[in-house]
Formats: structure tokens, sequence, C-alpha cells
């Protein structure tokens, strides 16, 4: 099974600030890679109305992290 990457997608549509989570097999997204995705989801017929468009990759805390002693088998 691939892992799952998370992302915060932010960008700016129809000048009010947005942003959206999302899951994706894709390693490292890439801006454009974010953009095409918005307009396949949203269905936009305008792809420049995205406009700003960032990513940050979510790394969720336990991830290759130990359990904390608190949560192990006794």
């Amino acid at each position: 099974m691939a892992k799952k990457n998370r992302y915060l997608i932010s960008y700016i549509l129809n000048n009010q600030p947005q942003s959206v989570e999302i899951e994706s097999d894709i390693e490292g997204m890439t801006p454009e890679q974010a953009r095409f995705h918005l307009i396949t989801v949203n269905c936009f017929e305008w792809p420049d109305a995205f406009t700003d468009v960032q990513v940050t990759h979510i790394v969720h805390p336990k991830d290759g992290a130990p359990t904390p002693a608190h949560h192990l088998p006794a």
C-alpha cells in the first residue's frame, strides 16, 4: 500500500483566501500540481481564477516517532 502524503493547499479565489487539506500519493507536490487538483475537484472553467497557490507538506507528529511511554501496553 502506498503511503499517503498530506498537503495544505492555500490559494486565493475571487479575491478570497482559501485553503484545503488533501491526501495524495504524490511525493513533493508542486504548486502547479496543486492548481490542477483544485481545478479538477472544483470543475472550474477558468484555471486562472486560482491565484497565489501555495503547498505545504503536513507531517503527522506520530509518523516515524516512537510511541510515548504512557501509551505502551503494560
